[in-house]
């Protein structure tokens, strides 16, 4: 796990163990863009909350970059920590914190394949993952300390995850053509550019939470 993920994981369930707030302590649960996962809401003031969650989910993704068709498994990994501003006390909030994002997408393809300018009988390999701290805005509704027990949100933001890191690798006898390693590296460099303009990543999700 990476450090960052570590530092806000620890950060988020400190809201769990935390001593509560006068303004309130709730535990959600939300499912959306960002998996399927757990926060705790703690009431600092009668229009700021701090709100932390852990959040994960694994399936299968199946993409074409390149000419290349991959079987692809996709990891949605993140922690956050966030302020959420109620104008007013209600319902309506105005978000901003981060995310420790260990967001990773992976694939493989194998046969005959167009790697650089030249065609080779391997398997190939991709690992494309984002920056480990998002930054993160958004807007949403519900206030998990105010109101009934039992509540719902709805979170519409976005992560700034930066432009997608690739990396590949290949086995097969393919990769013993003296050409292979610069078309692999070609290959890469011209799957970067195309992932270039992929910096954000959209977080919707939806929620119920548990007032204390």
């Amino acid at each position: 796990m990476k450090t960052s993920t570590k530092i806000v994981l620890a950060l988020a369930l400190g809201l769990s163990t935390g001593n509560a707030a006068a303004d309130g302590f709730a535990l959600g649960a939300k499912v959306g863009t960002t998996g399927l996962g757990l926060e705790g809401t703690l009431g600092m003031t009668e229009t700021i909350n701090l709100r932390g969650g852990v959040y994960g989910l694994k399936y299968g993704y199946d993409f074409e970059e390149e000419g290349i068709d991959y079987q692809g498994d996709l990891q949605l990994r993140s922690a956050a920590l966030m302020v959420d501003w109620h104008p007013g006390g209600r319902g309506f909030r105005v978000t901003a914190g981060a995310f420790a994002n260990g967001n990773e997408l992976k694939g493989r393809a194998e046969g005959n394949l167009e790697i650089g300018e030249r065609e080779y009988d391997v398997r190939l390999d991709a690992t494309i993952d984002w920056n480990d701290f998002a930054p993160y805005l958004g807007i949403g509704y519900g206030n998990a300390v105010r109101g009934g027990r039992v509540s719902f949100a709805l979170d519409a933001g976005v992560m700034f995850t930066g432009s997608p890191d690739v990396r590949l690798s290949a086995t097969g006898d393919g990769t013993l053509q003296d050409t292979f390693e610069d078309d692999l590296r070609r290959e890469e460099q011209s799957l970067k550019d195309e992932l270039s303009d992929f910096k954000f990543y959209p977080v919707i999700n939806l929620g119920v939470s548990y007032r204390f």
